[in-house]
């Protein structure tokens, strides 16, 4: 390859990229100035799982089965089933613990559950420099799904 050669791919190449950048400076950006604009999210976003109220009953949907705890990848979610002063296990939970600084937000769980208890919800602002407060509750799960547009990803619509 010449001198001649090499000096026009390079007038060549500069001019194919200053081409780009005029035609790009006619874009309108894209930029989006978060905390004074929410970006728009897609129905069916996922960014935690939360527990499901029957809407009747005003009752948990979970009977403390133990799946979503099983088939989570990171083992970020831990349930104890509720006890009565007999010793008889009773079907719900004494407590829900969900680790969101764990969680791979993979759906599992949700997947797992035969009951419908489990949704993933659309909130996102979760963030926190403590992660001892991304350790969610049973209350503060059923309290997302309450507040947010969940959606069961494997049944579709929300019941």
């Amino acid at each position: 390859m010449g001198l001649f050669d090499r000096v026009w791919n390079a007038a060549k190449s500069m001019a194919v990229g200053h081409a780009i950048t005029i035609r790009e400076m006619f874009h309108r950006p894209v930029t989006v100035r978060y905390p004074e604009e929410k970006p728009p999210f897609e129905r069916g976003s996922r960014s935690v799982p939360v527990l499901k109220v029957n809407e009747a009953t005003g009752l948990l949907n979970c009977v403390a089965c133990g799946l979503c705890e099983r088939s989570c990848p990171p083992s970020c979610i831990e349930i104890v089933q509720a006890v009565d002063a007999a010793g008889k296990k009773k079907p719900w939970p004494e407590t829900f613990e969900l680790d969101l600084s764990h969680c791979m937000v993979c759906n599992l769980c949700i997947e797992a559950c035969p009951f419908d208890a489990l949704e993933m919800a659309d909130v996102v602002e979760l963030s926190s420099y403590q992660v001892q407060d991304l350790i969610f509750s049973k209350d503060q799960l059923t309290e997302l799904w309450k507040t947010s547009k969940a959606l069961r990803v494997a049944g579709g619509e929300r019941i």
